[in-house]
């Protein structure tokens, strides 16, 4: 039997997501990228980890400071949080390794 791998961006395309879920996707797919973690995340953003949690899961709504908060800690333009067409957070990482530069701490460049 063979297993068959589906992008997250095809994922994402498919389930149409709100405003709110695709921030918490792009924020996810940005922290998993930075090797960081939401608590480095929530302190950057002057917010308590739990806070953040309620965020990430749906309980409370993200608004525009969190979102210019979360953008400049991830090192992104808020819009590539918001975007769902034609952005893909991974997307920035191929364009700055093929400029020379490493998004990602500890990976190897090259």
């Amino acid at each position: 039997m063979t297993a068959v791998m589906v992008s997250p961006a095809l994922k994402a395309q498919k389930q149409e997501l709100s405003l709110q879920d695709r921030v918490t996707y792009n924020m996810k797919v940005l922290i998993a990228i930075r090797q960081t973690s939401q608590k480095d995340l929530a302190q950057a953003m002057g917010i308590a980890a739990p806070t953040l949690s309620q965020k990430f899961s749906g309980r409370t709504r993200w608004n525009m400071d969190d979102i210019e908060k979360a953008s400049d800690f991830l090192d992104v333009k808020p819009e590539a949080l918001v975007a769902g067409h034609g952005f893909e957070p991974w997307d920035l990482w191929v364009s700055q390794r093929s400029q020379g530069s490493n998004p990602c701490p500890g990976a190897p460049s090259g």
